[in-house]
């Protein structure tokens, strides 16, 4: 298990290089310049150079990229050029929330993706098939604009953008919590849905097939009915492969937060990955990426862990 874990972490640290290197030469060569993001486009060439040589930014790439590579191993994130700040806790302000919204989205889509998988089985017509492949077909940030259209700006029951504001003195502890679920509602439907159609597929596809086994037409046998064979035996054991492939999805939902973020403006790790890479501010978009890439491989990392505690035939093989 030491060895296991010690090639992941390897694997892990290499990736994440790989994928702040990556950022590295987008951002490097971006139209524009950090300088100019950061004086306006109407600046003096004498002060794009001035501040680029204050950046650092008149040296060649490699050095540059070198610098920021070795410090980034030895865990210095750096300054935000724009606020003047430490990277680090900008991005702790702001990863909190991310992490928020992948959890509830996953429990989300593991609830109800497996009442609805489970209410699918009991039909044997292909028209929930095709229903969920189709919805799980639909992108995250398209399912997020209608659901705007029908809930915020039709209906008019749900915020649309941001967070509730915790310094506002009429919120109180319940309050102030009833406020949050409103504000994160759409977000999190909107992140969960993919998730949700694919552990239903799961679900559906595993319960039918559990239905056939000699165990369970033994308690139907005894008087038990079909439903209830369909709940108290054939789910448990239909669950076990689920669970393992939902936690080896995770990565994709933190991919997701980041992408929803954006859609509903909240102020997590993919809007200040999006506002520093339009302002220019290579530190912070690096470094954006490299805490996502740190997330999706822990998130791997625990789905891996869990896998053989969920499903014992792993264990075995």
């Amino acid at each position: 298990m030491a060895g296991f874990l010690l090639r992941r972490l390897a694997f892990g640290v290499l990736a994440v290089l790989v994928a702040a290197s990556l950022a590295f030469v987008l951002a490097w060569h971006a139209p524009g310049g950090p300088a100019v993001g950061l004086l306006g486009e109407q600046a003096a060439a004498g002060q794009v150079e001035e501040v680029s040589a204050r950046l650092g930014l008149d040296r060649p790439a490699i050095e540059v990229w070198a610098g920021w590579m070795g410090r980034l191993l030895r865990g210095d994130l750096g300054t935000s050029w724009r606020e003047q700040a430490p990277v680090a806790s900008l991005i702790l302000e702001r990863l909190p929330l991310t992490l928020t919204l992948t959890a509830a989205a996953a429990l989300v889509a593991a609830i109800a993706g497996t009442l609805v998988g489970v209410a699918a089985s009991a039909s044997a017509a292909r028209w929930p098939v095709a229903a969920l492949a189709a919805f799980h077909a639909v992108p995250s940030y398209i399912v997020a604009q209608g659901l705007v259209l029908v809930f915020a700006l039709g209906l008019g029951v749900l915020p649309v953008q941001g967070v509730a504001d915790a310094r506002d003195p009429a919120m109180g502890g319940v309050a102030l919590g009833v406020e949050r679920l409103r504000y994160l509602a759409l977000p999190v439907a909107a992140l969960a849905l993919h998730q949700l159609c694919f552990t239903a597929l799961l679900v559906r596809a595993s319960v039918q097939e559990q239905m056939h086994l000699p165990h369970v037409t033994a308690a139907m046998a005894r008087g038990r009915s079909r439903g209830g064979a369909r709940w108290h035996h054939a789910l448990p054991n239909a669950t076990l492969p689920v669970a393992t492939l939902t936690a080896a999805r995770i990565g994709g939902l933190v991919g997701g937060a980041l992408v929803i973020e954006t859609a509903f403006a909240l102020p997590g790790l993919g809007r200040l990955a999006v506002s520093a890479a339009v302002a220019r501010d290579h530190p912070v978009v690096i470094c954006c990426v490299v805490a996502a890439c740190a997330l999706v491989w822990l998130a791997n990392l625990l789905a891996d862990a869990i896998a053989p505690l969920l499903d014992p035939r792993l264990r075995e093989g």
